[in-house]
């Protein structure tokens, strides 16, 4: 094993590593993470967004030591939340989360149940078995070692309070992403006291077996400030509108290449079959692999190399049409909640040629780039959890050591209990290639499309 190494980080001032630790982080699967953007495309409009999964995974690292000292957890324990934490985030796709969603589109959703157990997020399945079977790691760790961390990382191993380190509410994951992602962008929405939240952390005993991470009754004000932090850090970041537009330009970009174009080394990047042979491709490809791979000569005149060139050269769809979904019926609302699911694809397609119809006698004016223009208009819907509904997660509240027995924090803070659980925001967007010359004109245009486009949905609805 390597002797420890102290790594200088913007965030924690340095990131102690030592031992197995130093030996992942050399291997070429890990350094594969320093070619994939923490945070995709933000960087065109936060230019310093330019940090990758490797800084944040040893952050994330660094923050789990941390909580499993303020827990004094024992040394075993400690080593492996420490080396999940590192290991977190291996499986993630070039652009991140943006691979997440085409991965759901063209993997073998058979072969995911397969290996993929309770796990939702295709990444995650990815991510153990890069644990379990990638050669890089064979010297290094165990077999029993990368089983540990794998179900670590997805079901839970051992006391259900080494997960809730690396996976819950209050994670290290969140901890370091709403401190870097705030550093990189230059914006202090995402800060929060770190170690202020250490202090009050608690271990509590849960009736049903092990221990549950929990916060003593003087920490609700540095939670409701780490919470408040995440909200901030959703609204204003990650989903920015030109995040939201490259986003989807990415992701309609490899959906058009592989439907339309029917670019086979593209598919393959993405039909996820659970074998050895696609586990090693999918470790060759990151952000600009991929970006620059599909933009060359070799696809012009593909729908692939239209969007890709464009995001190559920031020139972006443009949003021209967006209502909350309570501007729309009840009938509308249901049927554009989830237009950006990949089972209705076909649905939103329907819809994205009336709106291209509707924008273009309504005198919008469209690139051509390609012959279909509307090809390139994206429907879209999002929506923002309540500040509220934020602090928890999927596995519920979190909890504050009140006796005789524990209380949601949502119930404890006298702030969050004054704010409403219905306040989520959820929006319905259209991007398009229109082109206009001034601000003046495309504020008329939003105006002029605003009645057609919303006569256009609640019709297809």
């Amino acid at each position: 094993m390597s002797e420890e190494r102290r790594i200088r980080d913007p965030i924690h001032g340095f990131v102690a590593l030592g031992g197995k630790e130093i030996d992942v982080v050399d291997t070429a699967v890990f350094q594969r993470l320093r070619r994939l953007r923490q945070l995709a495309l933000a960087y065109l409009v936060y230019p310093g967004a330019l940090h990758t999964r490797f800084e944040h995974s040893l952050g994330v690292c660094q923050i789990a030591g941390l909580i499993a000292d303020a827990l004094k957890l024992n040394g075993d324990d400690r080593t492996l939340v420490r080396l999940a934490a590192l290991l977190h985030d291996l499986g993630h796709g070039p652009f991140s989360h943006v691979s997440e969603d085409a991965l759901q589109m063209y993997a073998d959703q058979d072969k995911i149940a397969a290996v993929g157990g309770n796990t939702e997020k295709i990444h995650e399945v990815i991510t153990g078995r890069l644990i379990c079977a990638h050669p890089d790691l064979d010297r290094i760790l165990s077999v029993k070692d990368r089983e540990q961390i794998s179900t670590l990382l997805s079901s839970g191993y051992g006391d259900p309070i080494l997960r809730s380190i690396v996976s819950g509410p209050l994670d290290a994951d969140k901890q370091d992403y709403l401190l870097r992602d705030s550093h990189y962008c230059g914006v202090k929405y995402g800060i929060f006291d770190l170690h202020q939240l250490h202090q009050v952390l608690a271990c509590f005993d849960d009736p049903i077996g092990g221990r549950r991470l929990m916060v003593s009754p003087e920490g609700v004000h540095a939670l409701e400030q780490f919470v408040m932090a995440k909200y901030y850090l959703t609204t204003q970041v990650v989903r920015h509108k030109v995040r939201l537009i490259t986003d989807q330009m990415l992701l309609r970009g490899i959906s058009l290449g592989i439907d339309c174009d029917r670019i086979e080394p593209l598919y393959r990047v993405y039909n996820f079959d659970g074998s050895q042979e696609f586990i090693q491709r999918y470790t060759e490809w990151s952000d600009d692999a991929l970006l620059d791979a599909f933009s060359t000569d070799q696809y012009r005149g593909t729908h692939c190399h239209a969007l890709f060139a464009r995001l190559r050269q920031r020139r972006l769809l443009k949003r021209v049409f967006e209502i909350p979904l309570p501007g729309l019926t009840v009938k509308a609302r249901e049927a554009v909640l989830g237009i950006s699911k990949p089972p209705n694809r076909q649905r939103r397609r329907d819809l994205e040629r009336r709106l291209h119809e509707s924008m273009a006698q309504a005198g919008a004016r469209f690139n051509a780039e390609v012959a279909d223009a509307s090809t390139f208009v994206i429907a879209h819907s999002y929506t923002i959890k309540s500040v509220k509904e934020q602090s928890g997660d999927d596995e519920g509240s979190i909890l504050i050591t009140r006796l005789p027995q524990p209380v949601p924090f949502e119930e404890e803070s006298t702030f969050f209990r004054s704010i409403t659980d219905k306040l989520n925001e959820t929006v319905f967007q259209v991007y398009a290639p229109v082109y206009y010359e001034t601000a003046a004109e495309r504020r008329e245009l939003q105006k002029r499309l605003q009645t057609p486009m919303s006569a256009t949905v609640e019709a297809w609805a």
